[in-house]
């Protein structure tokens, strides 16, 4: 089955790693496909295809979610808690470099964000794509990693480095 960026993959002879790039929003973005089996099912494959079809939309459900974690306040565990790390590590003209400003909003904090890389794992039911955001990578490893499953919804928001 050809299934692009990854280009022709074979059920039953799987690699353990396949990678490429996809456009998102005028921005090439990495992307790899990721097996624990040596064969899998058609079918996975199928969705496979889906879910690269579908990267545009799937990416603005991850950007969703982190703007929607930023809208819980004091409850947002991600978002914020991100946020808050870089600014306690950055100096003030670091902050300054990044933000445009000392003065870091909902706004302000989203633009600065770019999306870095879109991990597909489709064994994994709940993670079988993981879309990592980051701040200015020449500055930090720490990223957000939205997960979505092969149906499309969020199920998870993590801080990683």
């Amino acid at each position: 089955m050809d299934i692009p960026p990854f280009g022709k993959i074979d059920s039953k002879n799987i690699e353990e790693y396949y990678d490429g790039s996809v456009n998102v929003d005028g921005k090439d973005v990495e992307i790899d496909l990721n097996f624990e089996s040596e064969s899998v099912d058609d079918e996975l494959l199928e969705c496979v295809a889906t879910v690269t079809s579908r990267v545009p939309e799937l990416a603005n459900k991850a950007w969703a979610a982190i703007s929607e974690d930023w809208d819980l306040g004091s409850e947002s565990e991600t978002a914020r808690f991100y946020l808050q790390h870089h600014l306690d590590e950055f100096s003030e003209e670091e902050i300054v470099k990044l933000f445009g400003t000392q003065s870091v909003d909902k706004s302000v904090f989203l633009k600065a964000l770019s999306l870095v890389r879109i991990g597909l794992y489709p064994e994994d039911d709940e993670m079988f794509s993981l879309f990592d955001i980051q701040l200015n990578q020449d500055l930090t490893d720490y990223l957000m990693s939205v997960s979505i499953d092969s149906d499309g919804q969020v199920t998870g928001i993590s801080f990683e480095s």
